[in-house]
Parts: C-alpha cells; structure tokens; sequence
C-alpha cells in the first residue's frame, strides 16, 4: 500500500484528492496534508509517505523549496506537482528536480488515479531491482575493497590525518570538517542482503559529500558525517539514519538495528566516535531488535554482578537481571532442586508455571499485555515434558523479560517523554502544536524527539497527538450539545471536513454518528 501526502494550500483540492484516495481500491493510503510547505515539511520527514502531491505556489514556503528539501533527505520519494499555471519555468524547475508527474489545476479523478498508478509502478520496479541487485563486476568489488579498506583505516587510526586527506580525493570525498560522527548499521548477515543494500546506499547517497558510506565487514554498514557543528552533526545523523531504515524497511523489507556514535571534532578522533558507536551497538542489542540509538540515549549503569544464588524473592532477582544472565538464572533455577525433584515432569511444570507468572507481572510494570499470563496449562506441561524443553522456554521468555526491563532502566528518557506527553494534552487545542514546538520544549532536536518518541511510545508524534485529539472530541460530543465545526476547532482542526476525515478512519464512524450512539 502506497501512503500519499498532500501539500496544497486551497480546501477544496485537498478535499479532492483525499477523496479519490479514499474512494480508490485501496492500493494507495492518505497519509496526511498540510495547506502550506512550511507546515508539510515536519509532517513528511516524520509520516515518511511514499508519494508527496504538492502544489507549486503556496505561501510561507512553496512546492519548489519544499521538493528540494525533502529530495535531499528522502531521496527514494516520489513527487507529484500540481500547478494552475501553465509556465514552462514552473516545469523547468519540476524537472530540475526530478519530479514524477506534473499536473495542471483543475484536475480530475481519473487523472489522478492514472498518474499515481503510473508512479506506484515505479516504485514497485525499483524495488524489484534492489531485490534482484546483481553481483558487481570483478573490477568493481576490488574498487570497493580499496575504498573500504581506506575508510575503515581511517575507523582504526592506522592512517594519518595527513595521508586521509590526501587519498580522500580519490574517492570523491573531502574530509576537511569541524566535527565528525560514526554511525554503525547492523544487517543481516546473508550475501543477499549485502548486495541488496549495496545497490540501495549508492543510489541513495548518489551526490552526498557530507556523508558517506561503506561497510565494515558483510553485516555492518558505516555512515561517517562530517559538519560545522556538533548539533548539526548529531541531528542529522538522527534524520538520516532514520531514513535509511526506512528506505532499507520499503525496498528490501527487512529492519535494521543502528548505533550513533559520539560526534568529534579532529579527523584523528575518529576511532573515538567509532567506539562509541560500537558500545552504543551493544547496549542497544541488548533490548531492542531493531530501532535507532545514539550514544546519549543511555543511562550510565554499574556492571549487575548479577547471582542467582543471592538472597531473594524470585521477582527481585529478574527484575535486575541483565539479558547477558538469563542463561544463568534458568541453570540456577532448575539446578536450585534436588536431582530427584527436577525429574519429575510435574515438579518442572510447578518451576515453569511459577516462572512464567513472574514474568508476566514483572513485565505488567514495563509494558502492559508485553507478556500473556500462562492461560494454557496443557501447553506448559507440554513444554516441561523433558527438562531441556523446560529450559528452551524459560530462556525464551526471560530473554523477552530481561530486554524489557533493561531497556526500561537504561534508556534515559522516560521523564522527557512523559513531560512530551503532558504537554501535548495541555496544548492539543492549539492547532500550530508541532513536533518542533513539543522537541523544543523537552529540550531536544526535532530528528532525536521524533526518534525515541517513536520508539519508546510505539506511536509517531503525529499518531499520538491524533488519539488525544480524537479522544477530546468523544468527550465533547458525548457531553456537550456544539456545533461539530466547533468541535473540530476546540480540538486543534481548523477544517471540519477533514476534522470529520480522520475521525472516521480512525474511529469507525463519522461524529454525527458516534454522537447518535452514545446518547
């Protein structure tokens, strides 16, 4: 399914082409709209669509400057432009910037439905493309072998600042910054994927002098960015990396796990950066499979001297367990019987159901539901039918547990994101409240918010503020007697239409029926 944005300032285009969208056959999603460049710009590096429609003339910021940006950093984006002028500048400039269609105002459905098939087809043979990605010629893979083996020497520090200058013209590249920042991507580990994501980066990074790509090994691919300054460099580090797993998610469907390093401000501080981008790799693996992490968004932790055998409660010992223990809590576990008790199929079924219920209230307190209760007691005694089987399930799910509670611990930004929250439900009503304004409130860059927003809450900034402002307008149709255009301004929408949009799609029925309902 292909997700679509719209950027147009006029209503009734909007309404449109959402409306096409909606009455299609479902091979392509509305994603989302904005009356103005300015205010689609943060939507779109956050909702990631596939297709973008803008118009060319609006205020604040117009399609032009709006498809140069978002080109730039979602290369893989395809962009539709609509005009009510038939300039050849206007079409000049869209070609300028390899615009997929270019449609005059007005316009109608069957035209829009013809150029956003013909658009899809693209992507769906790009996408074949990097799937079927050809082995390089021999030539070429010794090219690669030299430029890999520079960069990752310059990674290692077993080449000079002086010498790394000097070959970097080689390779296209200028190495002359004031900071610079390692970022690691893990892949998997297959010949496929490597080729894959080969094919993938350089076209994707076709042209980019200040960041640059190249692997380390078959399974993990580096990014070195080079900038002015160290917050430039760490955000977009955020909004790149983030891009990229998204393009690695659309076009080769799989996800990827992705460290950021420290930024430093000499080139021969790299293996600095590198190894923070290492240590971030470790801990991010131990609680999450996928997802992007930088360096800061760990809390310092003492090592856990974790021990079984210690004193007590059996909650208490997981609870501070690391995932790195689990083997010896499950040998501990069982290896506390006697020889004779842990023999018996239904003394391990008691071990293991004690176990699984403890594993299931401790993960309760993380993430609710993140654990099922033993509901099956047939299937556990399955399970304990030898003493092996009892201990492959017991690792499964501590494994699952220790994950949850050491990312619960050590990913630092618990209090910021509940601060982002309660500021979101107090200003909701505002309808300029922005992922920007709500960054900027907890004291963080809008690529860094949107990512662990994202990942700690398991919504978009965007999705989340959309549930509360719809839970809002439940309250005041259930309990007050205004007017639905008021409704959908007293909760931050400026347009009832589509105010009445999203409150359907989202809750299944329009609010003049959901009013019906409830009273």
């Amino acid at each position: 399914m292909m997700r679509v944005f719209i950027a147009d300032d006029e209503d009734i285009i909007r309404d449109g082409i959402r409306n096409c969208i909606e009455k299609g056959d479902g091979r392509f999603l509305f994603a989302g709209e904005a009356p103005d460049g300015e205010m689609a710009l943060p939507m779109i590096m956050e909702m990631k669509p596939d297709i973008l429609i803008t118009d060319i003339r609006m205020p604040f910021m117009d399609g032009l400057e709006l498809a140069r940006i978002v080109r730039r950093a979602m290369p893989w984006m395809r962009i539709v432009f609509l005009s009510g002028h038939d300039e050849f500048e206007y079409a000049q400039q869209a070609v300028s910037l390899h615009a997929d269609a270019y449609l005059l105002k007005p316009i109608d459905s069957t035209q829009l439905t013809a150029t956003l098939e013909e658009v899809a087809s693209r992507i769906e043979q790009e996408q074949q493309q990097y799937l079927r990605a050809a082995q390089r010629s021999r030539s070429e893979q010794e090219e690669d072998a030299l430029r890999e083996h520079f960069f990752n020497a310059l990674l290692s520090g077993s080449i000079s600042t002086a010498q790394a200058i000097e070959q970097s013209t080689r390779w296209g590249v200028s190495l002359t910054a004031r900071q610079y920042l390692v970022c690691m991507m893990r892949l998997p580990d297959s010949r496929e994927a490597y080729t894959q994501t080969q094919a993938l980066v350089s076209r994707a990074f076709e042209g980019r002098t200040e960041e640059v790509c190249f692997f380390r090994g078959s399974t993990r691919l580096m990014l070195l960015l080079l900038g002015d300054s160290e917050e430039a460099v760490r955000e977009r580090a955020y909004e790149t990396c983030q891009n990229l797993r998204h393009e690695i998610r659309q076009f080769l469907g799989w996800d990827t796990l992705t460290a950021i390093g420290l930024p430093v401000s000499r080139l021969s501080a790299l293996p600095d950066s590198y190894r923070a981008a290492q240590k971030t790799m470790l801990q991010a693996a131990a609680c999450a499979e996928t997802g992007v992490f930088g360096s800061t968004d760990f809390a310092a932790s003492p090592a856990s001297g974790f021990t079984f055998t210690q004193g007590g409660s059996l909650a208490d010992k997981l609870r501070h367990a690391a995932p790195e223990d689990v083997p010896q809590i499950v040998d501990g576990y069982f290896g506390s019987a006697s020889a004779q008790d842990v023999q018996s199929v239904l003394y391990r079924y008691y071990l293991l159901m004690d176990l699984l219920v403890t594993a299931s209230r401790l993960a309760s307190e993380v993430q609710p539901d993140s654990i099922a209760p033993p509901d099956d007691p047939q299937a556990v005694l399955t399970q304990a039918a030898t003493l092996e089987g009892a201990k492959a399930y017991a690792t499964e799910v501590l494994t699952h547990l220790t994950s949850l509670c050491y990312r619960h611990q050590n990913v630092r930004y618990s209090a910021e994101i509940g601060r982002a929250k309660a500021f979101i439900r107090a200003n909701y009503a505002d309808s300029s409240l922005s992922l920007h304004m709500v960054a900027a409130e907890v004291g963080f860059s809008p690529n860094h918010f949107s990512t662990i927003f994202s990942q700690e809450t398991g919504q978009t900034f965007v999705e989340y503020l959309t549930e509360v402002r719809l839970e809002a307008a439940k309250e005041l149709l259930t309990n007050s007697d205004a007017r639905m255009s008021d409704i959908a301004f007293d909760v931050g929408y400026q347009e009832p239409h589509y105010f009445s949009y999203l409150f359907k799609k989202h809750v299944g029925v329009s609010p003049r029926e959901y009013r019906s309902r409830v009273n």
